[in-house]
């Protein structure tokens, strides 16, 4: 019997799929990790993560169910608008934001073997000019909290 992997892998590509599913709409850059150089005004990316792994179980083999693996998965929602009106940025960020949670709450082990629970347990929004002053910018950090067994 071989040590289980880590199931970061897969719930990373699980969220992209879900996340792809549930908002479907090609305008928006569903990004695994910071995008590269096409960046449309409306991006969602399903970022970095920070992991803890601890055993659980007794069992001398250190096989399947001997630990848990609790983590954070970082998914941003980032909306540009032209212009003066902060307003249709955040309305649409939350929209985004809003599809980005109901892909995880509509299946809670995000369809992963190992995964116990993953749901949204944290949102910080940040609304600002942009750099080159041409338009709002809102940023909408969702953590997505994962329990799973090793």
């Amino acid at each position: 019997m071989t040590v289980p992997a880590s199931s970061v892998p897969a719930v990373k590509a699980a969220l992209m799929t879900k996340i792809a599913t549930q908002v479907a709409d090609s305008s928006v850059l569903i990004s695994y990790d910071v995008p590269g150089t096409f960046q449309p005004d409306d991006i969602i990316v399903v970022g970095d993560v920070e992991r803890t792994a601890s055993p659980v179980a007794m069992i001398g083999s250190g096989q399947a169910g001997f630990m848990h693996e609790d983590y954070t998965v970082q998914i941003t929602v980032s909306v540009f608008r032209g212009g003066d009106i902060a307003q249709t940025a955040f309305e649409r960020a939350y929209a985004l934001n809003d599809a980005v949670e109901t892909a995880v709450r509509n299946d809670m082990t995000l369809g992963v073997a190992r995964v116990l629970t993953a749901k949204p347990t944290r949102t910080l929004e940040q609304s600002r000019w942009d750099d080159s002053h041409l338009g709002r910018l809102v940023s909408v950090l969702t953590i997505i909290t994962v329990k799973a067994t090793l």
